[in-house]
């Protein structure tokens, strides 16, 4: 992450972008997908258009029984790809994932071209058109926002929360997952930001949750969860869990990350009974706290 002095500035610059973005399938230019067959797990790729002309690459992981979406945002300087290990499961468990390679990221093409300010620009116009891909070519599914640190903040923006830039929420995203998070980003998260974030979200993260210079307490992980309105709520801390716990964390503690991650998503996006008993019976082992509001 790096800062952002100047982001108030470039606010009415993002609003002027995203409301340039065709609302319904239009959103969406889906090009040709890969003509060899992939590996198990290998993502097909499709190409949308920004506004200003910029290409938006997107991993798609289609599960094979569809029954939901999850549109991901990876952490800054990441990549989809580095969150295989969970999106398998996921998709496995029946959610397609849809996620761009965002700007900012280390393996795209404008990476040096890119401040902090304008990677949160356009991380919105990235998530605004992958969602408007969702609509289009899975019509019908529920939409999850998940995301990891800088992502999990887009994601709860989609959500609802609001942020300098403003509403950009979608009423179409039914939870948000989110895993760690940016913290409290001076100029971008204020105290109220998470007061319209109503959808039911999960927030995971651990007590070594740190980020030089961002997040020197892990409790800002918890502004998400404490600050946003009761109802649907639901935290869970890993003792010793670092910035990296998604990928990192040892297989009990993993195992738990996907239960809870799937229950909540078939309780809140699909509207699953057994589910939601399932996410209420949800008991916290030696070293993991896990709370409700």
């Amino acid at each position: 992450m790096t800062p952002f002095p100047l982001l108030h500035r470039l606010a009415l610059s993002l609003v002027a972008a995203l409301v340039l973005l065709p609302a319904g399938p239009g959103l969406a230019r889906p090009q040709a997908a890969p003509a060899t067959e992939a590996p198990a797990f290998a993502p097909a790729h499709v190409q949308l258009s920004a506004p200003d002309g910029r290409a938006i690459d997107v991993s798609v992981w289609k599960a094979p029984d569809e029954r939901a979406v999850v549109v991901f945002s990876h952490g800054y300087n990441g990549s989809p790809a580095a969150y295989e290990r969970i999106l398998s499961e996921w998709v496995e468990a029946g959610f397609t994932v849809v996620a761009p390679l965002h700007v900012d990221s280390l393996r795209h093409p404008l990476h040096a071209e890119v401040d902090g300010p304008g990677a949160f620009l356009t991380r919105l116009v990235d998530l605004a058109a992958a969602r408007g891909y969702v609509k289009a070519e899975h019509a019908g599914k529920p939409i999850i926002a998940a995301g990891h640190s800088f992502g999990s903040l887009m994601s709860a923006i989609s959500g609802g929360a609001l942020t300098i830039a403003g509403p950009q929420g979608d009423p179409a995203v039914k939870a948000v997952v989110a895993l760690s998070s940016a913290g409290d980003l001076e100029g971008v998260v204020t105290p109220e930001s998470y007061a319209e974030l109503t959808v039911p979200t999960l927030m995971i993260t651990g007590d070594a949750d740190l980020v030089p210079q961002y997040v020197p307490d892990w409790r800002a992980h918890r502004s998400p969860f404490d600050r946003s309105p009761a109802g649907d709520k639901m935290l869970l801390v890993f003792e010793g869990g670092d910035h990296s716990l998604v990928r990192n964390a040892g297989e009990a503690d993993f195992d738990l990350m996907v239960r809870a991650s799937v229950a909540f998503m078939e309780a809140h996006a699909l509207g699953d009974p057994e589910a939601l008993q399932t996410l209420e019976a949800l008991t916290a082992p030696e070293g993991v706290t896990i709370e409700r509001r």
